[in-house]
């Protein structure tokens, strides 16, 4: 006995090198990626111990994610940054953004002793939905804790829905973001 087989099943030649066309078309559209980093800044004077501010700073592009990744975990490590005009500010790396030309998150990770921890990306739509709303319950109990004057657990609150946040990768980018993750988790 044998089954059908839709005229569908196999794609000549022709068909496969359009696709791989059209596919790396869409990709060079979406090229360069943008890799910044958000960092908490603070000077060393002891009166201005409680002035902390966030301040984005553009790490540069790159043409393909693994450089991203790269110049990423290079510019953490290496732990210099400059603070501008102001020697006494310190700033302490936070978080890493990858975005892509149209702004799309690529990947994201937090800045843990020196070393970037990179946000699983979500796997699907639904995933996705899941950690918005509870990446929504996490800042709506952060404003909860900042209104109850508990800064420390409002902070806490906070990294850990930008975390969350981070994980929703652009769907065009999810399964390389996510390849790439489990290709730096296993070096």
């Amino acid at each position: 006995m044998t089954a059908p087989i839709s005229q569908t099943a196999f794609r000549g030649p022709g068909d496969n090198l359009v696709g791989g066309v059209l596919a790396r078309l869409r990709l060079a559209d979406r090229l360069p990626l943008r890799v910044s980093c958000r960092y908490l800044a603070h000077w060393d004077d002891p009166e201005l111990d409680q002035l902390h501010f966030e301040r984005e700073i553009d790490l540069g592009t790159c043409g393909d994610l693994a450089a991203a990744m790269t110049a990423a975990r290079n510019a953490v490590a290496s732990g210099h940054f400059d603070a501008g005009r102001d020697a006494a500010l310190r700033l302490v790396p936070q978080f890493v953004t990858i975005l892509d030309a149209e702004h799309g998150l690529v990947l994201a990770g937090e800045v843990q002793a020196g070393r970037i921890r990179w946000c699983t990306p979500v796997d699907s739509d639904a995933e996705a939905q899941r950690v918005v709303s509870e990446a929504c319950g996490l800042r709506a109990k952060a404003r909860a804790a900042t209104d109850a004057d508990d800064p420390a657990s409002a902070a806490v609150l906070l990294t850990r829905a930008q975390a969350l946040e981070g994980r929703l990768v652009d769907p065009f980018w999810r399964d390389l973001a996510a390849a790439a993750v489990d290709h730096a988790f296993a070096a």
